[in-house]
């Protein structure tokens, strides 16, 4: 998911000029983004940097983010074939007044599915085709009311299905809806919450299997200098359906990198997941290349209190 949307130092878009010598933390501070933050010291900068990284990592902060998420899947199906999914997943937020925002996520899987035909079927050389188009979309809504620095950071609402899938092969034929939610905490350096959905189909193709699953996605971020971070974030997903092997766990983490090309905030991340429980269309291993392109929402930021938290 989560699972990470980082930005770098978004504010300091300027680059990092030579700061006033006599300059104070009340008087270098002021009270919003959109500044000029050459008054601030080397010092203010950096914890600057710092608070609005680890901001970026809320799946339901005021940032506006497309992350391109390249999942190469290995050991699918009962003849361990090779998958390749890479989810488009562009993240709105909108402000609803000054008290809270509302977090559009869209997720459009395109994907490149195996076939599970045994080699014998597929012809002289034994190699199945797979095949290639997009798969079911889902759109999350969040209401995340804004919080105090420190209290539980909380959003809700509802997720939507659609039968999108072109050709028909790669979807379940379903419309389905369900709740969203994810709560976090960042102390320290750190970032980690969970975010889970629910999702039961109501219509579509008759003759198609029922859906009800659900998504479990604990995350930790660990934020070091320089726009680094230790992350994990597994996607744990239960088929409450299934006769058998209802659940998909993966256990892994990896690395992720936040930095600007030009003036343009963006992060490159890789991860590592091993599934110690799975039904047989899930991967055994799964590698994670995600980079994203990160536009910064910059009003209702209080630098001065940013300053005081990581100083």
């Amino acid at each position: 998911m989560l699972h990470g949307l980082l930005l770098a130092t978004a504010l300091l878009a300027s680059g990092t000029p030579t700061p006033a010598p006599s300059a104070s933390p009340a008087a270098a501070a002021p009270a919003r983004a959109g500044i000029d933050l050459s008054t601030l010291t080397p010092q203010q900068q950096a914890a600057v940097q710092a608070a609005i990284v680890k901001l970026s990592q809320n799946p339901v902060g005021n940032i506006a983010a497309v992350p391109l998420q390249s999942n190469f899947n290995y050991g699918v199906g009962p003849y361990n074939r090779f998958q390749y999914n890479l989810n488009v997943q562009p993240v709105i937020p909108a402000a609803l007044g000054t008290s809270a925002n509302l977090i559009f996520r869209t997720i459009i899987p395109i994907l490149v599915q195996p076939s599970f035909a045994p080699p014998t079927a597929c012809g002289p050389t034994g190699v199945c085709a797979s095949t290639s188009g997009i798969g079911d979309i889902q759109e999350q809504i969040f209401y995340a009311p804004k919080t105090k620095p420190g209290q539980l950071i909380w959003g809700a609402g509802p997720v939507f299905q659609v039968p999108s899938a072109t050709p028909g092969a790669l979807g379940s034929g379903k419309w389905a809806a369900g709740p969203d939610v994810v709560a976090l905490l960042m102390p320290g350096h750190t970032v980690f919450g969970i975010l889970m959905t629910q999702i039961w189909s109501f219509a579509g193709q008759p003759n198609g299997p029922n859906i009800s699953t659900a998504l479990f996605q604990p995350f930790f971020n660990y934020n070091l200098k320089n726009g680094w971070t230790i992350s994990t974030a597994p996607s744990i997903t239960a088929n409450w359906l299934a006769t058998q092997n209802k659940w998909a766990v993966p256990l892994g983490g990896g690395v992720s990198k936040t930095f600007k090309l030009g003036d343009q905030p963006m992060q490159l991340s890789l991860q590592y997941y091993s599934f110690v429980a799975r039904p047989i269309s899930t991967p055994q291993t799964n590698v994670k290349l995600s980079y994203s392109l990160l536009f910064p929402i910059k009003r209702g930021i209080d630098i001065a209190e940013l300053i005081k938290e990581n100083m």
